[in-house]
């Protein structure tokens, strides 16, 4: 476990406020995949504190994620931004008296990541691959469109 990423909580009591600016080694993501990878390190700037029975946690956390355009499969940098993001936990909950920033912080900057991404400006690739791909309804009238049940198309709002 780094010392990084470690919060003492008896140095918070009395109303103390940790100041957090890092920087992080990529690696501390700990993925493994070819279709997602981590070079850049993470920038980490916040404060931590308590309040009352809680620990609480507040960041501002940045990096940049490569990840295939979901059209040509070309690695293209994602730039993750996370600000102002909290996080709470009970002191009660924490046995030892430190700690640990690591996963709380991993998984906010994962849940920022895209689905896809696709070439800035849009993928010249597109063009190649649009005679493979279903083309969706332009107007509600279409046939495609009268065989789509709505439900909940009767209902009137007040």
């Amino acid at each position: 476990m780094s010392d990084a990423f470690i919060l003492y909580i008896d140095r918070l009591k009395g109303g103390a406020v940790q100041k957090l600016g890092i920087i992080l080694s990529p690696e501390f993501f700990d993925i493994h995949e070819s279709d997602l990878v981590f070079q850049d390190p993470v920038e980490v700037s916040g404060e931590a504190y308590l309040a009352e029975e809680e620990l609480v946690i507040h960041l501002s956390a940045s990096t940049v994620a490569r990840m295939p355009c979901s059209i040509c499969n070309q690695m293209l940098p994602c730039s993750l931004a996370i600000k102002n993001f909290y996080h709470t936990e009970q002191l009660s909950s924490i046995k030892t008296g430190l700690f640990d920033l690591r996963e709380p912080l991993r998984e906010a900057l994962l849940t920022e990541l895209p689905k896809t991404i696709e070439c800035p400006g849009g993928c010249k690739e597109r063009e190649t691959i649009a005679p493979f791909l279903k083309k969706h309804p332009e107007a509600p009238n279409t046939p495609d469109a009268l065989d789509t049940y709505f439900p909940f198309s009767d209902l009137k709002y007040p």
